[in-house]
């Protein structure tokens, strides 16, 4: 209910009176003004119940030439006389949002496709193929076979510590061309994510290679150095009290990391404590926006849409959005530049990255809304039958502490696995070699006063634990603790200010013998 006052009405009178002599005219204040029927933004049906006493004017108008660009209602009230009236506003239409995401991917892909980006295995080149195969955009048999041959060429001069994020980016490349990722010139890019021992360096690196996997539901060996379940193990030690994720810990937190995140840990949240995780960071977004449903860039704006997408969560219903204004509308308000493509920052130039993130966003928005395969869910792409690797480890090789611990070959599995959990029962009989325990997942790696303390997840099943430590990275590990039971370790009587690398493995003991599981990645502590 509004009443306008003797007050206001004054002020109104003298505004109206000022913008007369400096020649200004109303509802325009460098804007163009279009008709009602253009409007993509909410307007007002503006009832008063007492006639006579003000004079009603709206007009739209658009900040900006661009169509993309929401438009705007300018409401305006010239008192007539002296009196009361009562405003009975009713909402007349919502704001198009479908509109908003098909011209928004016209606008970006027009955009990218202007940048003449080359058909190679590279940063940039990776994105924009990949965007603009999943927004329906085609690329010729051509040009499909000079990125396949430059993947070959850039991913046969990788090392086994390959940066996780690369390999998940070309994987993701290949598979939305329909390549099998498992065979890239020889090369398994699924083993290398699996296997990597740098998958710990950041929640970055695990929640691509999540996605990069998922996305054509590779199979994890049962003796992988990783499985879905300590990914994401390993994954929700990121998350802060406040609900966000951070990039390289838990202390500090970001809207882009997050989001990413819950990107990822999306086909799991029928599990309780990924659900618990998902509410808490959805919580800590919402708390992140201003009062305009805004974000401080682009691209944070875009993640969010992309994960509620994944989640299968409509943004609009899901608190990102009100009846006049959502994330999409002040996405296109601030970001989107006249010509094509959107800016990093508000009121920027167009930029590359903006512009692939808000088309996939979009595209995602899309795809959910149209009960369509998700934007990471590239099943459909994936070859009906696979290669098979051509040189298979045998699964049950003796494993000692070295100072290389990724397989160099895929390993192939003793039994079947289920895809969706890496869950292979335990039952080894005389034919199959009895499963080894998962690979630990170190959560803690403490300073203490000539001490180090480690604490890591009990794995299921194990009988035990194994320690080695070592002064240099890539040195020589010795086994400090040999059968330890907790889950925790203090190692005692160390150099003040020297550096310890440590590692840790499972053990169980079958038929009176022990299997031992794949070592944790390692972790450093200074001592004090």
């Amino acid at each position: 209910m509004k009443k306008m006052t003797l007050g206001n009405r004054i002020l109104a009178m003298l505004l109206a009176f000022v913008m007369i002599l400096t020649g200004i005219a109303p509802g325009t204040f460098n804007a163009r003004v279009v008709k009602a029927a253009d409007a993509t933004e909410q307007r007002f049906n503006r009832i008063y119940r007492e006639d006579g006493i003000v004079q009603v004017t709206d007009s739209i108008y658009q900040n900006s030439d661009s169509i993309l660009t929401p438009k705007e209602t300018l409401h305006r009230i010239k008192a007539r006389k002296a009196g009361e009236v009562t405003d009975n506003s009713q909402v007349s239409d919502k704001v198009d949002i479908d509109q908003i995401v098909k011209e928004g991917i016209t606008s970006a892909s027009t955009f990218l496709n202007s940048q003449n980006y080359k058909y190679e295995c590279s940063g940039a080149s990776d994105w924009y193929i990949m965007s603009k195969l999943r927004t329906g955009q085609t690329i010729s048999d051509a040009e499909k076979e000079a990125y396949g041959q430059s993947a070959v060429s850039v991913v046969s001069k990788w090392k086994a510590n390959q940066k996780p994020t690369d390999i998940a980016r070309v994987a993701l490349t290949l598979s939305a061309m329909g390549k099998d990722i498992t065979n890239v010139g020889g090369v398994n890019l699924a083993a290398m994510l699996y296997s990597s021992d740098r998958l710990e360096d950041g929640s970055n690196e695990l929640s691509w290679t999540l996605i990069a996997l998922d996305a054509t539901s590779q199979k994890i060996p049962a003796d992988a150095k990783w499985n879905r379940e300590s990914m994401i193990d390993a994954l929700l030690g990121f998350q802060n009290e406040n609900g966000g994720f951070g990039l390289f810990d838990n202390k500090s937190t970001g809207v882009d990391m997050t989001a990413m995140i819950l990107q990822a840990l999306a086909p799991y949240v029928k599990e309780a404590k990924v659900q618990t995780a998902v509410d808490k960071a959805l919580a800590y977004l919402k708390d992140a926006m201003d009062e305009e449903y805004a974000y401080t860039s682009s691209e944070s704006a875009a993640q969010v849409i992309l994960a509620l997408a994944c989640l299968k969560r409509d943004a609009v219903d899901a608190g990102f959005a009100a009846e006049s204004k959502s994330i999409f509308s002040t996405l296109e308000k601030n970001y989107c530049v006249k010509g094509g493509g959107y800016a990093h920052l508000k009121n920027g130039v167009a930029n590359a990255m903006a512009s692939y993130q808000i088309m996939e966003a979009y595209e995602a928005y899309r795809r959910f809304k149209a009960s369509e395969e998700g934007y990471w869910d590239m099943n459909s792409l994936k070859p009906s039958t696979p290669e098979t690797p051509s040189t298979p480890e045998t699964p049950n090789t003796p494993e000692t502490p070295s100072t290389s611990e990724t397989p160099t070959t895929p390993e192939t599995p003793s039994t079947p696995e289920t895809p969706s959990t890496d869950k292979t029962p335990e039952t080894p009989t005389t034919e199959k070699p009895a499963k080894k325990p998962a690979r630990p997942v170190i959560r803690k790696a403490a300073a203490g006063k000539k001490k180090a303390t480690l604490t890591w997840k009990k794995v299921k099943g194990a009988a035990g634990y194994q320690v080695y430590r070592s002064m240099r990275k890539n040195g020589k590990y010795v086994c400090v603790k040999k059968n330890l039971k907790a889950a925790k370790y203090t190692d005692k009587k160390l150099k003040k200010g020297k550096t310890y690398y440590y590692k840790v493995r499972a053990y169980k003991k079958v038929n009176g013998k022990t299997i031992t599981g794949a070592y944790s990645a390692i972790r450093k502590v200074k001592v004090k």
